[in-house]
């Protein structure tokens, strides 16, 4: 059998066993377009009619990758172009395509090895079985809601039917990742192995991969002895059962409704697609529930909004300069909160890890921490005791400087006192290798004032990480103008490595997230010494949306709590260098910080801190509109437009060159909500840059000169 497309290789094996080598040309990760699905359903009718072949075996000869599921970026021209068209078309054939797959009289069995995503798991549930390595790359996930859209090659109606209502609620409506040893608990997959992926991959060498093999025993057992149809279990029957499947799916969407607060249309449309799904069979259930809803997704701003946002991820990803591989092994200095934090992702990522901190109590807590961290995963069965085991022994705590000299990159996590900073660096500088790298997770610092006394301050670079450091995924690769390309490059790779967006930005007075956050929080600050509560100021914030995606909103107090006041105070005071536009209220903090006494929080057990309600009573200034309410309105704007002017200023002083940039930080650093696309294009969607202009001028007339406009705003550069 021989079948001509560029993204697919084939091989007749003895017995019959057609293997199909998944490869597609000109992209990094296999995706489902016109094309494959083209290429694909070639193969699909040729193994039908062909005598020859008894069953196909589905394998990636991409490395770390079975399927990223469709192409978003085609999905995102049609968006752009307001004609989903040509996605009405692929959905329509891909229905046909992968039902006749599951129809079949020959087996179809995939071999799934690396990150198995949307379409591509799809495509996996329409095989007859399924068998995945227990490679740590290899996982499952329906992630469609997280880009404002739902499964729609069939997922809704597969997936049910295969691991039970409950299981796929949860991963349909969260994009909830699942691992190897849970898919298979679960009945997501019919058996795993250990099996090293081959370097080469081709066909020939594949075919000799510990998966393969059991992909093809598999498919060789189901010619000789067809399986029947998988039957859910006792207790997945009954929550099946139509009355019971109401209750499951109201449930769901209780929880759906908590979470999304109506902000995500794509979770209820999933929910609803699942449940009116369940009464047809697959093919109608697909054409007739699950793709009108998904068209009707894709055709709205938020689904436009995320799949850019998704792209642009890639888009930094991909931009990480080839020349320079992370490190296997890196110094942390320091061992507190954040020192901690990035040791115990680093040791997660396969990174030897030395730890210093000149306090052996530090060290040790910051150890018993980082072990804690890991019980969750333990507990799910996500990694074994064995792979906890050498995670901790990655990591070497030591009190020594002497023991940072053979890494080739340094991480400071030290206290934020400048002088400490500069006396660690030349202590290091004292006994590194010639070409080690310092990099500094500084919030309050520039790369410049830090490395002011360095004898090699071309090996100096930022790699500001965000608390906490295992969920927020952007870093912020500082580049100071002495700053060399290898030194950027290195420092690109590590967070690239960890599973972050490495985002390149210019030195500067909080670069860039820190630096619009502070407009943001100080305003939030002066809100509450005029009087306005607590709870309003945080509802308001909230109510926007701010920080949603992370699962727990957050208004700008919960989130100084958060930051812990004495850090935030230091950020604010050090931005003054802005101008009076980072006006805060000095008092008020210096109140909240007693001497000898931990600092007070806004919040406590849930509520506004009587203690803090107290000190704001002692402290309130006169409201400038007298002691009228404020309008919520009003308290958005106050809050979000400085934050509009700022970014503008950012583009100005080049701090980075592009307005997605802006967007795509502030949603992966402080929580902005995605669906509204982002700073610059929530702003862009609901003024005119001259509007936005008059606003802050009228600001500015009535709460003083914080306000007053970036002179570029109204000129609209930034759209």
């Amino acid at each position: 059998m021989s079948v001509e497309s560029p993204h697919f290789k084939t091989m007749v094996l003895d017995g019959g066993i057609l293997l199909a080598g998944f490869d597609y040309r000109g992209k990094s990760a296999n995706v489902l377009n016109a094309d494959s699905v083209t290429g694909w359903q070639a193969i699909v009718e040729q193994a039908q009619s062909t005598d020859a072949v008894t069953a196909v075996v589905l394998v990636s000869l991409k490395e770390g990758i079975f399927c990223a599921g469709a192409d978003l970026e085609q999905v995102h021209e049609a968006q752009r172009k307001q004609t989903l068209d040509s996605i009405d078309r692929l959905v329509t054939t891909v229905h046909g395509l992968f039902d006749a797959m599951a129809r079949s009289r020959k087996p179809f069995v995939a071999a799934m090895e690396g990150a198995c995503l949307g379409g591509g798991l799809e495509l996996a549930l329409a095989c007859h079985a399924r068998i995945a390595s227990s490679h740590p790359k290899t996982c499952f996930a329906l992630p469609e809601v997280r880009l404002g859209i739902l499964p729609g090659f069939g997922g809704t109606l597969r997936l049910p039917r295969l691991v039970g209502l409950p299981a796929a609620l949860e991963m349909i409506t969260t994009g909830k990742t699942i691992y190897p040893r849970q898919a298979l608990r679960m009945n997501l997959i019919d058996g795993m192995v250990a099996s090293i992926p081959s370097r080469d991959r081709t066909l020939e060498t594949v075919q000799r991969e510990a998966l393969v093999q059991a992909a093809i025993a598999k498919a060789r057992a189901l010619c000789a002895n067809p399986d029947s149809p998988p039957r859910l279990r006792a207790g997945q029957r009954f929550l099946a059962m139509p009355g019971i499947r109401a209750l499951v799916c109201g449930y769901t969407r209780r929880l759906v409704n908590k979470r999304a607060r109506g902000f995500y249309p794509a979770p209820l449309r999933a929910i609803d697609a699942v449940q009116k799904g369940m009464r047809k069979g697959i093919l109608d259930g697909a054409g007739q529930i699950e793709k009108p809803r998904l068209l009707e997704l894709m055709g709205g701003s938020v689904s436009a909004h995320l799949i850019g946002l998704f792209l642009n991820g890639e888009t930094l990803k991909r931009g990480v300069k080839s020349l320079s591989m992370a490190p296997s092994s890196v110094g942390v200095l320091g061992a507190g909160l954040m020192g901690g934090q990035i040791a115990r992702l680093l040791a997660e990522k396969d990174i030897a890890v030395a730890l210093r901190d000149v306090s052996g109590g530090v060290l040790a807590k910051a150890v018993g921490r980082i072990h804690d961290a890991q019980a969750p995963q333990l507990r799910q069965r996500v990694i074994l005791p064995s792979e906890m085991r050498y995670r901790m022994m990655r990591i070497v705590p030591t009190l020594a400087m002497k023991d940072m000299a053979r890494v080739p990159l340094v991480i400071e996590a030290v206290s934020e006192k400048l002088d400490v900073k500069r006396a660690v660096l030349g202590e290091f500088e004292k006994i590194a290798r010639p070409d080690a790298i310092f990099a500094t997770n500084t919030s309050s610092y520039t790369v410049a004032d830090i490395a002011a006394q360095a004898v090699h301050r071309e090996r100096c670079v930022g790699l500001h990480f965000f608390n906490p450091v295992a969920k927020l995924q952007l870093v912020e690769i500082v580049r100071a103008p002495f700053t060399s390309e290898p030194a950027l490059a290195t420092a690109c790779a590590v967070a690239k490595r960890l599973g972050k967006f490495p985002l390149v930005v210019n030195d500067g007075p909080g670069f860039l997230v820190n630096r619009i956050l502070s407009r943001y929080l100080a305003e939030a600050v002066i809100l509450v010494s005029e009087g306005v509560s607590i709870r309003r100021i945080d509802a308001v914030a909230k109510t926007f949306g701010m920080a949603i995606d992370s699962g727990r909103p957050m208004g700008p107090l919960e989130l100084l709590d958060l930051i812990g006041l004495q850090v935030a105070r230091h950020v604010l005071t050090s931005l003054t260098v802005l101008g009076s536009r980072v006006e805060h209220r000095e008092e008020l903090l210096q109140s909240m910080l007693p001497p000898g006494r931990a600092a007070l929080t806004f919040w406590r057990g849930g509520k506004e801190n009587p203690e803090t309600v107290e000190v704001i009573r002692r402290c309130r200034r006169t409201h400038p509109e007298g002691d009228g309410a404020v309008s919520d309105d009003m308290l958005q704007k106050r809050l979000f437009l400085p934050m509009l002017d700022e970014a503008v200023r950012c583009l100005s002083d080049r701090i980075v060159e592009q307005p997605w940039q802006i967007d795509f930080a502030l949603i992966h650093g402080i929580g902005f909500p995605a669906f509204r696309g982002g700073l610059l294009t929530w702003g862009r969607q609901t003024w005119t840059p001259p509007q936005i202009a008059e606003e802050l001028e009228s600001l500015s007339a009535t709460y003083g000169a914080r306000f007053e406009p970036c002179p570029s705003l109204a000129g609209g550069s930034w759209c």
